[in-house]
């Protein structure tokens, strides 16, 4: 007898990338070899120790297609997979604020208004922490569109992506979440990849949690821990965490749930370096994709000095997996005070990280979101706003249109007297801000910080204060963890943050 597994993200409903290779893999038994009809064309694919591979050359856009697969001289397929698309396919990665659900959006209630648009097609991938973990997870592993029960437990930014850009690049888009609320960077990465100084700190800090750890406490307590964190009274309690609480309400939230099993640091921890490179994102690979859109760094906050290098490293993991030069669009880390207890002052260093990565790592983008955060929340709920700009800067960095895509970057200075000129680029026709000062501008001088109150605004900012002395001015601008950026370009991007010496 035949049987014939196809990874989970072969499903009906599912969408194809266009214009690249379609990579079809699985395992197969009591069949030697198996052939693959899709868009007019057969590929054979001899088993192997079970497995098999094949390639189906690349097809433009289209829909209404399937694919069947026949086992040895079969007339009938042992296959068939229908209602498939042809488009373009990203990885929504990340942790939270990728994950964030779309029922947690602000927008929410307007977007359930919207008209269905058909051409959008989804799929989260199941949160797998070890081998053999065994959780019930509903909304993941299916391909779905809007309005099906899956869709208000996806991840806003990458709907919203999706939403912005369909219309415009006019063919079926996919996205694919692949994301876990809390993981650091680490977690995403193959092992090699952190054996590399100075990432391999992360290794070291994992194997000194094991070094006094019981094996058999360790597997107790994460099954305890994991229980707790798959009941469906803590799901409830979670959910009204994300909507959102003011300080006192997580204070009290923190109380009523501080006896709570915790999940130690160890082979059953979602945390841990390289597993859900190898949990998830194994699984996913070489399923051929457009880029991927990333929304992490809060859990790296820790080590925000290395993870531009960090960052760069994944980038380049990813892409040897794929063996792809895969676009990398992210989100800078929004401005955050404070939340259940941890808070943001370590941001600053990880965005100085984000906008390094992003000028000096061929293929990437960022967008910044500096005018979205929330003091006492690190899930900013506009995620639309995300999800839109993500789609903008797609507009312009992968498709190639000539548009104002990018927020404004300072790119130098000079001294006028009594006055400081500063240059950006991407402003369009002039800055503007919203309200009556500049937020979040400082000028220091010898040893004293002044807010900057005279300006004037065109595609330069022109500063005007009285000098101290003829000392150097540091002009600093959205360097604090929160801050409320409200200095824009044209497409009403935010500036982003910068820090300079003017002489």
């Amino acid at each position: 007898m035949t049987a014939i597994k196809l990874p989970e993200i072969f499903q009906n409903g599912m969408i194809l990338q266009r214009n690249k290779k379609i990579k079809i893999w699985g395992e197969a038994e009591g069949a030697w070899r198996l052939t693959v009809s899709f868009g007019g064309d057969c590929v054979s694919a001899d088993v192997k120790d079970g497995k098999f591979y094949c390639e189906i050359p690349a097809k433009e856009a289209a829909s209404g297609q399937k694919i069947e697969i026949f086992a040895d001289e079969k007339k009938e397929p042992d296959i068939v997979i229908e209602d498939i698309c042809i488009g373009d396919i990203y990885i929504a990665a990340g942790q939270s604020n990728m994950e964030y659900f779309l029922r947690y959006d602000a927008h929410w209630n307007e977007i359930k208004e919207w008209e269905q648009n058909d051409m959008i097609r989804m799929f989260n991938c199941r949160r797998i922490a070890y081998p053999g973990q065994n959780r019930e997870l509903p909304d993941c592993g299916s391909w779905f569109k809007e309005h099906d029960y899956q869709w208000e437990s996806f991840s806003a930014p990458g709907y919203t992506f999706a939403r912005a850009i369909q219309p415009v690049i006019g063919v079926p888009v996919g996205i694919i979440g692949c994301n876990w609320g809390g993981t650091p960077a680490c977690a995403w990465m193959g092992s090699s990849y952190l054996n590399e100084e100075p990432l391999s700190v992360f290794q070291k800090e994992y194997e000194e949690a094991l070094m006094s750890a019981d094996e058999e406490e360790i597997r107790r307590c994460s099954r305890k821990a994991w229980e707790y964190e798959d009941s469906y009274p803590h799901q409830i309690a979670w959910r009204a965490m994300m909507y959102g609480m003011n300080e006192q309400d997580q204070e009290r939230w923190m109380l009523e749930t501080a006896d709570a099993p915790v999940l130690p640091m160890g082979p059953y921890h979602h945390y841990r370096p390289s597993g859900l490179y190898e949990m998830m994102l194994k699984n996913l690979a070489p399923f051929s994709v457009k880029g991927v859109l990333w929304y992490q760094g809060e859990s790296d906050a820790g080590h925000g000095e290395i993870y531009d290098k960090t960052f760069s490293a994944l980038i380049r993991c990813w892409r040897d997996l794929w063996q792809d030069e895969l676009p990398f669009l992210f989100v800078q880390l929004a401005p955050f005070g404070k939340w259940l207890g941890i808070g943001g002052e370590d941001y600053p260093v990880v965005r100085e990280s984000q906008e390094w990565v992003s000028k000096n790592v061929p293929g990437t983008g960022m967008i910044s979101i500096m005018d979205l955060g929330m003091y006492e929340d690190i899930h900013p709920k506009k995620k639309k706003e995300v999800g839109e700009r993500l789609a903008l800067l797609a507009r312009g960095l992968i498709y190639g249109e000539d548009i104002l895509c990018e927020s404004p970057e300072f790119m130098g200075g000079e001294r006028e007297g009594n006055r400081i000129r500063l240059h950006f680029s991407h402003t369009g026709e002039k800055l503007h801000i919203k309200g009556n000062f500049i937020k979040s501008l400082r000028a220091e001088q010898d040893g004293i910080s002044r807010i900057v109150k005279e300006f004037r605004l065109d595609q330069d900012l022109l500063l005007v204060f009285e000098a101290l002395s003829e000392e150097p001015v540091e002009i600093k601008f959205a360097k604090e963890g929160y801050c409320e950026v409200n200095l824009f370009n044209e497409a009403d991007l935010p500036v982003k943050p910068f820090a300079a010496v003017i002489i």
